[in-house]
């Protein structure tokens, strides 16, 4: 876990350091967020990193250049988003690119409520864990809902240090109101209840 999350720690910096040189405001939105903002041992595969101010789409060469200049394989996922595969102490740490494109959208109102965190040194934004609850159960996967569940077993053990603010929680959901219901039903089928 440890080593998982230094590995985390490195890349974020690195991908992180060389976006900001450039003016590209963006926030981590994955489950990266679980062990570094929260503590919660979790199997991280990849690191979600959400651009802000800049698009991957119509200016793919600015991206390219990073991934260049640093020597970082770039490709792009089946739904056309762009991700960089950094090297950090000999393992390749896959890090994507998202932007609101497609079904990914996150509303002004969620960057905006962000949180700033330190990691080693780098001040990095970060949506909030209800904010992940939100866009999981919007997602509306396989993967999602086992996410939720998952998250829903930590809330509900006394042992886990994990909480909600379940009035933001509540806010978080009213961002998507063409989805407020299904979002809501989701979240309570896993086991987070908003009351």
């Amino acid at each position: 876990m440890r080593e998982t999350l230094e590995l985390i720690k490195k890349a974020l910096v690195k991908v992180g350091t060389e976006l900001s040189k450039r003016g590209i405001d963006f926030m981590l939105i994955g489950s990266a967020v679980l062990p570094l903002l929260y503590g919660v041992n979790w199997n991280v595969h990849d690191i979600d990193i959400f651009i802000i101010n800049k698009s991957t789409v119509t200016e793919p060469e600015l991206f390219e250049e990073i991934a260049k200049d640093n020597d970082w394989d770039v490709g792009m996922d089946m739904n056309g988003m762009m991700y960089y595969e950094v090297l950090v102490d000999a393992q390749v740490v896959r890090v994507d690119l998202m932007e609101n494109l497609l079904d990914i959208y996150i509303p002004e109102a969620m960057i905006s409520k962000s949180l700033r965190i330190k990691v080693n040194g780098l001040e990095i934004r970060s949506i909030r864990l209800e904010d992940l609850l939100v866009l999981k159960a919007r997602e509306a996967s396989e993967e999602g809902d086992e996410f939720l569940s998952r998250i829903a077993e930590m809330l509900a053990d006394p042992e886990s240090k994990l909480n909600i603010d379940r009035k933001y929680l509540r806010e978080a959901i009213n961002y998507y109101p063409d989805d407020k219901d299904a979002i809501e039903r989701r979240l309570e089928k896993s086991g987070i209840y908003l009351e």
